[in-house]
């Protein structure tokens, strides 16, 4: 990178010359340059002899790099803005589709809380076959709006499907009062004795398809009755293949265990963990512990090595730790 930060320094166990090497010889680029990205550091502690040096003129000590090692922070970050827990499977796709990444951070305020992954709503496309999992995923009844392209005739959005399963009223209301329990969803068509039924059986929610009206007398029912009526243009199965798309990822993120990697952790730290773990993405901390970004195995690749020039010595075991990482790009 044409502005990165060039180092200046001497050995380990720096004298004055050493110290005021770096400090005079990052001065004179600065001067001679026209970026100001040179900066003096020491490998070690300043001795007496030096610190009165640098108080008799009035000048600051360099600060201390005991590492010159490439570290996450020199890698390419993907900052990959955190989503919620709330969000739908549905929302969650539609994003990674349309930015092309293959893993979601799940964040409450700036913390990280799990990551979701296109893996994982695969899994929940295939595997999920059971009718009680939009209460057991504690299902918000704004996602269900959403995921069905539909209207919120009766309920508060805000609201969450808590209790009961999924059902499909396509018979007659007599065999209705057969499978239809109190609390359960019922997705259902235009027939207003279908309505009324499940209304009647204690349905907490009711999906009308295919847009077709709901009468006033059915709204005012469901109100007295607590019962939310959502009216949507799909068709009963279009409906009932599209309805799962609405629990919330939370369900089905990972939250434990998660492998993270700080800011100023060091490359050579963090390989093998990255090579044992067959993970695309992985996230980052900041210096807080609040979510900053994701790194993929492909990201070592584009690491950025830190530029250093060496003052008053060209000995490798005297030179600060890691500098066989960086770029030496001047010997004084």
């Amino acid at each position: 990178m044409k502005n990165q930060k060039v180092f200046v320094m001497g050995h380990k166990n720096p004298d004055t010359d050493s110290i005021c090497s770096a400090i005079a010889y990052a001065d004179i680029k600065n001067r001679t340059t026209q970026t100001k990205r040179y900066i003096p550091r020491r490998a070690g502690q300043i001795n007496e002899e030096t610190q009165y040096v640098l108080n008799r003129f009035g000048v600051q000590p360099p600060a201390y790099l005991g590492n010159i090692g490439t570290q996450v922070k020199d890698m390419d970050i993907r900052h990959i803005e955190g989503v919620s827990g709330h969000m739908s499977i549905k929302d969650a796709w539609a994003r990674m589709k349309d930015e092309n990444i293959k893993t979601l951070p799940v964040t409450r305020g700036e913390k990280l809380e799990g990551l979701i992954t296109i893996g994982d709503i695969a899994t929940s496309y295939m595997e999920v076959y059971d009718n009680n999992i939009l209460a057991t995923a504690r299902t918000q009844y704004r996602n269900i709006v959403k995921t069905l392209d539909g209207t919120l005739i009766s309920g508060n959005e805000h609201g969450y499907f808590l209790n009961g399963k999924v059902v499909i009223a396509a018979s007659s209301p007599d065999l209705m009062e057969n499978f239809i329990e109190k609390d359960d969803l019922v997705i259902l068509g235009n027939r207003y004795e279908s309505q009324l039924c499940a209304i009647e059986m204690g349905a907490k929610c009711i999906i009308v398809c295919d847009g077709a009206l709901v009468s006033y007398t059915i709204s005012r029912l469901a109100e007295s009755r607590g019962c939310y009526i959502i009216k949507t243009p799909y068709d009963t199965f279009t409906a009932s293949r599209l309805i799962n798309q609405s629990i919330p990822i939370r369900f089905f993120m990972k939250s434990e265990n998660l492998i993270t990697f700080g800011l100023g952790e060091y490359l050579d730290d963090i390989r093998d963990t990255m090579a044992k773990k067959r993970y695309r993405d992985f996230p980052i901390l900041d210096w807080n512990e609040n979510y900053f970004g994701m790194i993929s195995r492909r990201s070592l690749l584009g690491a950025r090595k830190k530029k250093l020039i060496l003052v008053d010595h060209n000995e490798l075991t005297q030179a600060v730790d890691g500098m066989e990482e960086a770029e030496i790009i001047e010997i004084i």
